[in-house]
């Protein structure tokens, strides 16, 4: 039974919001993304929201990937997409491919203005047109920390659900 695209949008969004704070297990990490964010002009709130929301873009492109070349478009494909299959599309998706599985519907009013601040910060000019390579330079960095941290040969979006909700991160 395909779940519907509420439904796979709405876990891509935990999993996405999840990242940063399952990456941020030493506390320096934190303290040195957050003066990143600073130093960049982004505001802390602001770039985590953008993080989370680029993670969750780029999860459900990967979903609707799958869909077209077969698998069924529900939260067994997402679950059971490699962490590293995330890591490669970060790098080989061009902007407009992440941004081209957009949901229709959102979880709430955040949600939907950190879409629409990543699909106007992706056709920027000025200083402001290097924050949608940096928010995704973000996401790529936390998923390879928890690639690295989990010591498992290919850790999945399944096996980041588990670790999201063990740390209660997931609503």
């Amino acid at each position: 039974m395909e779940a519907d695209d509420d439904d796979v949008w709405c876990a891509c969004a935990a999993l996405g919001g999840s990242l940063l704070p399952l990456a941020d297990q030493e506390p320096w990490r934190r303290a040195r993304r957050r003066e990143e964010f600073r130093e960049r002009g982004l505001g802390v709130r602001r770039a985590e929201l953008l993080t989370g929301a680029f993670a969750a873009l780029v999860l459900h492109a990967l979903v609707a990937d799958a869909h077209a070349a077969g698998s069924p478009h529900d939260l067994g494909t997402l679950h059971a997409l490699p962490l590293r299959a995330v890591l490669r599309a970060l790098h080989d998706k061009r902007d407009h491919e992440i941004l081209a599985g957009t949901p229709k519907r959102f979880r709430d009013d955040t949600e939907e203005t950190a879409v629409a601040a990543l699909r106007l910060l992706a056709y920027q000019v000025g200083p402001e047109c290097f924050w949608f390579a940096y928010v995704g330079a973000q996401v790529h960095r936390a998923l390879t920390t928890l690639i690295d941290r989990s010591g498992m040969p290919s850790p999945t979006c399944g096996d980041l659900r588990q670790w999201a909700s063990r740390a209660r991160l997931l609503p």
